[in-house]
């Protein structure tokens, strides 16, 4: 046990006791806040988009401006409602919410907020904004919109995101030509089209003699949809966003999980590369047993691997500390309360129990790779069938993430290779126990099957220096052509 432990010592501390690896495990709270926090910084660092509305038939114009106010009103009842959140129900706060219901104008909602929140409403920023056309073509327009001309408005010189031409033809089809240089983006297209769309519907209402009001009634009648769970008790059976969390937090677990036990067995097949090829095995051979350093490695990368899901959790805890400040979820429960529940030990225990499983299949996988290659580029050719088997479960958890009760996954669970990952987002659906005693059971055998079988690669690879071509030449034995090519080379019968 002695050479297993200094083997393990090690090799844990050449991966940390370096700075690069402690700079990359606090590097990780830094991403994760700016994975929550930059698509809400892009959106806003985005100018505002102008935009021309040219319309023959004067018909659409109105419409498409009325909605523009909408969504500018949609902004505003959300600014009071966080400012509500941060200083309470104060009386400018108040009344501006109660002006928005006939939104008598942005300039007087900044009058009824005033000089406190005057800041606030200065910097929400509109998406977009319907100006003059300088011009009335698409040709004569054409220098706006490539950048060559700027708009002149109050605020200064502006660009022209887009131009919008609204025809109606012969046969009184409504045609839309959509002019702009940035042709990914979709949004205002997207926009105009809806309210062309819920214009030419209305008037099609309106000439079949039925009343505008009436139809407007009529198309927002919608039911209320409540998601009710017969597991919980009839008073309180409302399926909430806490109900959801574990079936999401358990797939999260899953793509965690093979992370990290893909990482650090790759870091066993790069590590047992370099050591063959400069002679280091050669040495550790004389100082310890085959089998020490073969376990040794093993238990060393994975305190690596556990120093790995502990900084991890300690990055996602301050990430969701820091983010749970301004984040709020639907029926008042706080994110950082949703993502304290995630700590639930039906996870917990589980993700620990099959990173175990799983990082002593691949890691032994890994491990007797490398001792049968001299280079990395040799262990491409042997990894990459090992790749595209480990791709399997990454799909399926992508899957799960839908339809966590699939009988696909069912039947995938009981995959030794793919146990791990898939029992642990089905976790949550609470399968038979007979599925997971039977394929722990079933995971167990294969663990110990692969760690003899990889110890006995890793042997042949190390002191008789078999190559990457052993499984060729293993399987060989087993071929009748090849047994008979030995016993008669010369006749080849």
């Amino acid at each position: 046990m002695r050479h297993v432990y200094l083997i393990a010592r090690r090799e844990y501390l050449s991966y940390v006791a370096t700075i690069g690896f402690w700079v990359s495990l606090a590097m990780i709270p830094v991403f994760l806040l700016l994975g929550m926090m930059l698509p809400a910084f892009l959106d806003r660092a985005s100018p505002t988009r102008n935009f021309v509305v040219i319309d023959t038939s004067a018909r659409f114009e109105q419409v498409i401006r009325d909605v523009i106010d909408e969504r500018r009103q949609e902004q505003i009842e959300r600014l009071i409602d966080k400012l509500i959140l941060v200083d309470g129900e104060t009386g400018p706060l108040i009344e501006a919410k109660a002006a928005l219901d006939d939104f008598p104008g942005e300039e007087k909602i900044a009058e009824l907020l005033g000089s406190r929140y005057a800041a606030a409403l200065d910097g929400l920023r509109r998406d977009f904004r319907m100006v003059k056309a300088p011009e009335q073509t698409a040709s004569a327009l054409r220098p706006w919109l490539l950048g060559e001309k700027q708009l002149d408005t109050p605020r200064g010189p502006e660009s022209l995101h887009a131009a919008v031409f609204i025809d109606i033809k012969p046969d009184n089809e409504v045609e839309i030509q959509y002019w702009s240089a940035n042709i990914n983006e979709g949004k205002l297209l997207n926009m105009v089209r809806d309210a062309v769309r819920n214009k030419m519907r209305m008037d099609g209402f309106t000439n079949a003699g039925i009343e505008r009001s009436l139809v407007k009634q009529i198309s927002q009648l919608t039911p209320e949809v409540i998601s009710m769970s017969p597991e919980k008790a009839e008073d309180d059976a409302k399926v909430t966003a806490k109900d959801r969390l574990p079936y999401i937090m358990a797939v999260m677990f899953g793509f965690l999980l093979w992370s990290v036990v893909f990482s650090v067995a790759n870091m066993l097949l790069t590590s047992v590369i370099e050591e063959k090829s400069n002679k280091i095995l050669d040495s550790l051979l004389c100082a310890a047993p085959l089998r020490a350093i073969l376990m040794g490695k093993l238990f060393g990368v994975a305190a690596v691997s556990f120093t790995l899901i502990i900084g991890w959790a300690l990055a996602g805890w301050v990430s969701a500390m820091l983010a749970g400040s301004v984040i709020e979820v639907s029926e008042g429960h706080k994110f950082t309360s949703l993502i304290a529940s995630a700590g639930d030990l039906k996870l917990l225990i589980p993700f620990f129990a099959y990173f175990v499983f799983g990082y002593l299949m691949f890691g032994s996988i890994f491990l007797a790779l490398g001792s049968l290659c001299e280079t990395l580029q040799e262990a491409q050719t042997l990894m990459t069938p090992l790749i595209f088997l480990l791709m399997v479960p990454v799909i399926a958890l992508m899957f799960a993430m839908q339809d966590p009760e699939s009988p696909v996954l069912a039947v995938l669970s009981w995959i030794p290779l793919f146990t791990p990952y898939i029992m642990m987002a089905r976790l949550p659906t609470d399968p038979p126990m007979i599925e997971i005693i039977g394929t722990a059971l079933v995971m167990l055998a294969t663990t110990a099957l692969i760690l003899l079988a990889a110890g006995k690669v890793f042997q042949a690879g190390v002191m008789h220096q078999a190559g990457s071509d052993y499984f060729k030449k293993m399987l060989g034995k087993y071929m009748p052509g090849r047994k008979a090519s030995k016993t008669n080379p010369k006749t080849g019968a």
